[in-house]
């Protein structure tokens, strides 16, 4: 298997349709479907189930897809970094978890993309555990997660953290005229948390008996089954913003901290340290502005 024929797979599962597949690759379709048959045979797989109207993946054929597309990302991600090594251009990737302490990151970006207008930031929303195998899979070049700690591979910076953990209810629900909420308040309900497995759930131990009733990786889910009656959602304030809901701070807080990640490596781009000095330098403002306030 090599890249040509995987972007062959990929352009022909995009299009469903052979001959459009070949048009846009500009090769012959029996080229094409020769490519495509030799890979099935190579693999031991169907990968199209083939109709009058269009192809339509298998499980396998699916199952392949996804993983082509990370494969062919990180090609294209490796080729373009050597080729742009001493300039400070092209695409850095970055898996961020929902926070609204991430105005400094923004602020980083920011000055980054006006000192380096060839620069292209791309964000992909997840929990940690979505970081870490972004980081591990080299299609993420840096990760902004929460945790008490984190793994000795990789190298990190400390971000101040702006939020609080609250809870989402209805507007109509018991407690949503409370100012804050006690753990002892929401023991009662169904929770909804988030899914994310280094998620620090001692706070619950001092629950007794509790039921959690669903996990999520994005609040904006969680939110919709609050609105639907499943239950109330653990997150952070700042986040969703909904007329229909109501945040309430947890009078307990996790001991938790804020981290941008990246791993450890000698080959790191120009573009990339770049951005590690945008984000040291919104650090040192925001130190800076704090003493001026304080003095």
């Amino acid at each position: 298997m090599d890249i040509r024929v995987l972007n062959y797979f990929v352009t022909i599962a995009q299009e469903k349709n052979i001959t459009r597949a070949a048009e846009k690759l500009l090769i012959t379709q029996p080229t094409l479907s020769r490519q495509i048959k030799d890979l099935e045979e190579e693999l031991g797989a169907t990968l199209f189930r083939r109709s009058s109207r269009e192809l339509q993946l298998t499980e396998e054929g699916q199952y392949l897809y996804n993983r082509a597309q990370e494969i062919l990302s990180l090609v294209n991600k490796t080729q373009e970094n050597l080729t742009r090594k001493g300039e400070i251009a092209g695409d850095l990737y970055i898996g961020a978890a929902e926070s609204a302490s991430l105005k400094l990151i923004a602020q980083a970006c920011e000055s980054m993309t006006s000192l380096y207008p060839q620069v292209r930031l791309h964000f992909r929303s997840g929990n940690a555990d979505a970081v870490f195998e972004g980081l591990d899979q080299g299609i993420l070049d840096f990760g902004i997660i929460f945790g008490s700690s984190v793994p000795q591979k990789y190298q990190a910076l400390e971000l101040p953290r702006q939020d609080r953990c609250s809870i989402l209810v209805p507007q109509n629900h018991p407690l949503a005229n409370k100012k804050t909420v006690s753990l002892a308040d929401i023991a009662t309900y169904p929770l909804i948390v988030s899914a994310q497995n280094d998620l620090d759930r001692s706070i619950f131990s001092e629950l007794g008996d509790y039921r959690i009733v669903a996990t999520y990786n994005l609040l904006y889910n969680a939110g919709l089954l609050v609105k639907a009656g499943v239950g109330i959602a653990l997150g952070l304030d700042g986040i969703l913003q909904d007329p229909e809901l109501v945040t309430i701070p947890l009078d307990h807080q996790e001991e938790s901290n804020l981290y941008l990640i990246w791993k450890a490596r000698y080959d790191q781009t120009r573009t990339q340290q770049s951005f590690i000095e945008e984000v040291q330098v919104q650090l040192e403002k925001q130190k800076y502005d704090r003493k001026q306030k304080r003095g």
